[in-house]
């Protein structure tokens, strides 16, 4: 169980792996691969990796928390990390490596004592990333981090959502978690036309800021601190 805590200020990498549509089987060497890795590491800034499995279009995102961005860069350029890489980077068809921050964490009423990532239950969980012109970023993580408990934080199904920030400015995350597939589309599925007026116009301000959309939806299948496992 990993918690999400922006208030702690640890450094997250995403590690956002696509790959051919259809690659079931290179998606489960990827989550092999870093499965492993994620046991292995007993770097002392390390703090949780949380890996997951897409439900659709084969791909992995693997998040990972470290204690500071300068102890990021140190493992960066370990010569075993590097190994690590190219052990797998070549059945993916993109790779990026993504550093951020958690600014915002807002959950729904049922849940209590935080939010985290688990394999202990089978959250739908989906992952947004917004690409943003540095000088935009600011003004999108305010949008994406309004309060919305007077609208989906009471809709069924609903978990959390978290935000992060980019490090270099040129992006923002959205972590998402639905307690199921269905939960998940029936919002979605919710015309936009009766959405509360101030929520629609913040969607659309934060359109407008966004350059690019990348996404998918997954499964936890693997999480781990410097204290403990879980493994689905």
């Amino acid at each position: 169980m990993i918690p999400l805590d922006p208030t702690n200020h640890p450094v997250t990498v995403v590690d956002w792996v696509e790959l051919a549509e259809h690659d079931r089987d290179g998606q489960r060497k990827i989550v092999d691969i870093q499965r492993a890795d994620a046991e292995d590491d007993d770097d002392p800034a390390w703090v949780s990796s949380a890996l997951h499995a897409a439900h659709t279009r084969a791909g992995v995102a693997r998040l990972t928390q470290w204690r500071t961005a300068a102890e990021l860069r140190a493992h960066r350029a370990g010569e075993s990390n590097r190994l690590a890489e190219l052990a797998w980077t070549g059945l993916a068809t993109e790779h990026r490596m993504l550093t951020a921050e958690l600014v915002s964490v807002q959950h729904a009423p049922s849940v209590t004592g935080g939010v985290d990532i688990t394999t202990a239950r089978d959250d739908w969980t989906s992952i947004t990333i917004q690409w943003v012109a540095p000088q935009d970023q600011d003004t999108l993580v305010t949008e994406l981090t309004r309060p919305r408990e007077e609208w989906v934080h009471l809709l069924p199904g609903y978990r959390s959502h978290s935000v992060l920030r980019g490090l270099d400015g040129t992006f923002v995350i959205n972590y998402a978690q639905w307690e199921s597939e269905r939960a998940y589309w029936a919002f979605h599925d919710v015309p936009e036309h009766v959405w509360p007026p101030d929520v629609r116009a913040s969607r659309d301000r934060a359109r407008r800021l966004t350059t690019a959309w990348e996404y998918g939806t997954f499964r936890v299948v693997h999480s781990r601190t410097a204290r403990r496992t879980d493994q689905f």
